[in-house]
C-alpha cells in the first residue's frame, strides 16, 4: 500500500495526512487505486515530473575558475556516492560537463552503468 502513496506523491498527487489515518483500503481499493496509477503512468509520461540538472564533473578549482550556469560541481570520480544527496533521480536529465569531454564522458558511463537512465554530455 505505501507505494501506491509513494507513486502518487512522485507525481505531484498529495493527500492530506488525515485522509491516510480515515481511509482503509479494501482489496477493491487497492485493485482500482493500482489501476488508476498504471494509466496515469501511461498517460503521463515519466518526464513530465522530471527535473534536469547540469554537473559539473570537474575539480572544484576548475569549477571556482568558470562553470556553466546553475552547475553543480561534483568530480567525476566521486559521481555516483555524490549526486544522490542533490536530490537527483535516476529519472531525471542529467547533463555532465567538463571542458574537453573525457572526464564528462566517464561520468556518463559511470551513472548510466549505476541505472541514471538520461544522462548526456553538456557542450
Amino acid at each position: 500500500m505505501s507505494s501506491i502513496f509513494t507513486k502518487m506523491r512522485e507525481r505531484g498527487i498529495q493527500m492530506p495526512a488525515a485522509s491516510l489515518s480515515v481511509f482503509k483500503p479494501t482489496k477493491k481499493h487497492l485493485l482500482a487505486l493500482s489501476a488508476a496509477v498504471l494509466v496515469g503512468t501511461m498517460v503521463l509520461p515519466l518526464t513530465a515530473n522530471a527535473a534536469t540538472f547540469v554537473i559539473d564533473v570537474r575539480t572544484p578549482e576548475e569549477y571556482q575558475v568558470s562553470h556553466p550556469a546553475g552547475a553543480i560541481n561534483i568530480p567525476y570520480h566521486q559521481i555516483v556516492e555524490k549526486i544522490a544527496n542533490q536530490g537527483v533521480s535516476k529519472t531525471d536529465t542529467i547533463k555532465v560537463y567538463s571542458r574537453g569531454g573525457s572526464r564528462a564522458e566517464q561520468a556518463k558511463n559511470t551513472l548510466m552503468a549505476a541505472g541514471y537512465t538520461k544522462v548526456e554530455i553538456h557542450k
